[in-house]
């Protein structure tokens, strides 16, 4: 077995509590802290509640209520300012639903990802004084915006923030900040999602509107899914059943845009097709990313307010969803390509930093993050562009779980016009001058991270037996889900398999799938396959034995079902 194979400390099953489960499912729960039958229906079967936690336990919300509340009773227009990402669009989006069905006059806003950025600016904030608006209520945005909220404020715009951010030593002074990562809030989930934040503020300011009625709420859910699993937030407590919820209700939506979406993407949801965590973060989430990410998010986010009316603009504008998505997969494949190259030139780097005019800015974060991965060092890429004549840099950032991205840009600030975003993911601007300085800072940075560190490690749950891999527990793996940060597709590993047969498929045999038995090759056949690792294993061969890393799910054919491992790794110094 590879060394950098981890394989989880396994609990002792000799008092059974589930005994209608098989005991690699047992096992999983327990590793969850799970360990009674009221704890494993809560996280199996959750009812509604688990998702109705007080919305006023997050600081600040009963201002931001209050402040929107008298915006309503007095007719004024309220502007939704959002971010131009998946979870932007869908918590901008969510709310102005909302605002539409309770007959608010609103100003919709998100920025253009290549000439305004993230957040706020003061040029935005013009436009939306022109349009009369009172009140902005940010989502997904706002608490690095402390320049831009006071700004507002002298135009006679107040400010209500939704975030979920990393907040900065200097908050905004906005009417109401909720954040549930602010110091001292009570929350209990601090990893909400930006769609998350918007949709307990719905929770909260709902009951109080005039002849609203608030069981209408959960017909947003399938926003929230979209939106929370797109950001990557932890799956382990609320946001779990948000998206399981979630999850359930895109399969029955009522958005016109949405059902769209499927058709012209050939995705296969509706009633009787629930969709997964996969099929959204693969799917749905990458389709209305690529609005943004190419031209302007305001395509993705008038698609998800399409109403029954509009079904021929629901269509127009899933067509250019479509083609720009594929657009943004070619120029993605183009950028890591250089990007590899650029690497395997110079691989001792702990930290790849990298630069380009050319790239285009809506892609580099997409990029950053498949060279992160396949690497597994932090990756920050730059574009440098010029802004009022100036020579500036922007980038995006992914990280490895050692490294705290957003932390390390805190403790370098004062090389920084602009950043902000998570551990793991973020952004910045800078002066093209300072961009020398910076890769030091950032390569000191890396003087604590170990070599070890940077050899990604492959977490394994459990090493089962061959003969365990049945339907049963192929179909009891799916209680677990939705999958997610937190919440990961289990690994499993099996030692001496015999290979029976090998072959490569999919566009330039990019893909291995392979046969498999025990090793003395007899009994039932696993098939397994693994995407984009052929020429990785280019030299295995029918009868060698290997040990093997692998999800497990159900492959459905023809009409036929039959357990898939699909490939994580594959050790084959056996062989």
């Amino acid at each position: 077995m590879k060394q950098n194979w981890k394989v989880r400390q396994q609990n002792s099953l000799e008092n059974r509590i589930f005994l209608d489960l098989e005991e690699e499912i047992e096992e999983l729960l327990l590793a969850k802290g799970i360990d009674s039958e009221e704890a494993k229906k809560a996280f199996i079967d959750p009812g509604y509640d688990a998702i109705s936690i007080d919305p006023f336990l997050l600081t600040d919300m009963d201002l931001a209520v209050k402040r929107t509340l008298v915006a309503i009773e007095k007719g004024e227009k309220i502007c939704v300012y959002g971010d131009y990402d998946a979870d932007g669009v869908t918590a901008s989006a969510l709310l102005l639903d909302f605002f539409q069905q309770i007959e608010v006059e609103t100003v919709a806003y998100l920025p253009d990802r290549a000439t305004e950025g993230y957040g706020l600016n003061k040029e935005a904030l013009e436009y939306i004084k022109d349009k009369e608006a009172t009140l902005i209520i940010t989502v997904d945005c706002g608490v690095s915006n402390s320049e831009e909220v006071e700004y507002a404020k002298e135009l006679g715009i107040d400010s209500v923030i939704l975030d979920h951010h990393h907040l900065p030593e200097n908050m905004p002074k906005a009417v109401a900040v909720v954040d549930p990562k602010r110091s001292g809030d009570k929350y209990p989930n601090k990893d909400l999602a930006g769609v998350g934040v918007a949709f307990k503020f719905l929770q909260a300011i709902a009951p109080k509107v005039d002849n609203y009625d608030s069981a209408q709420l959960k017909w947003f859910l399938d926003l929230v899914a979209i939106g929370t699993i797109a950001d990557c937030v932890d799956l382990s407590t609320e946001n779990r059943m948000l998206v399981k919820f979630g999850l359930f209700v895109l399969s029955k939506t009522r958005r016109v845009g949405l059902h769209h979406l499927f058709q012209v993407g050939k995705i296969n949801i509706d009633e009787k097709n629930i969709p997964s965590s996969y099929d959204v973060s693969f799917q749905i989430a990458p389709r209305i990313n690529a609005a943004g990410r190419m031209d302007h998010a305001n395509a993705a986010q008038k698609l998800l307010l399409c109403n029954k009316f509009q079904e021929t603009q629901a269509r127009l504008l899933a067509l250019e969803i479509e083609d720009k998505n594929k657009f943004r997969q070619k120029v993605t494949k183009e950028i890591v390509e250089e990007v590899f190259g650029r690497v395997n030139k110079n691989k001792d780097r702990k930290i790849i930093i990298e630069a380009s005019p050319d790239w285009n800015f809506g892609i580099v974060g997409l990029a950053a993050g498949r060279v992160a991965e396949a690497f597994h060092r932090p990756t920050i890429l730059f574009q440098n562009h010029q802004k009022d004549g100036e020579k500036l840099m922007r980038a995006s950032c992914r990280s490895i779980p050692q490294f705290n991205m957003v932390e390390a840009l805190e403790r370098n600030k004062e090389l920084l016009l602009k950043y902000g975003g998570h551990s793991q993911a973020a952004g910045l601007t800078l002066k093209e001058d300072d961009f020398a300085e910076f890769q030091e800072k950032m390569q000191a940075e890396m003087k604590n991270i170990d070599d070890k560190d940077l050899i990604k490690e492959i977490l394994i749950d459990s090493c089962i037996p061959f003969e365990r891999i049945t339907d049963k527990l192929v179909d009891e793996l799916s209680l677990l889900e939705p999958y997610g940060a937190g919440n990961k597709k289990p690994v499993f590993c099996c030692e001496k398999l015999r290979v029976s047969q090998v072959r490569t498929v999919g566009n330039g045999d990019a893909h291995l799938k392979i046969q498999l038995q025990k090793e003395d090759g007899q009994g039932k056949v696993l098939d397994a396959i693994g995407f984009g690792i052929a020429k990785q294993f280019q030299k295995l061969a029918e009868g060698d034995i290997i040990d093997l890393a692998f999800n497990l799910e159900m492959n459905q054919w023809n009409g036929n079902k039959n357990p898939q491992a699909m490939i994580i790794d594959i050790d084959t110094s056996n062989a």
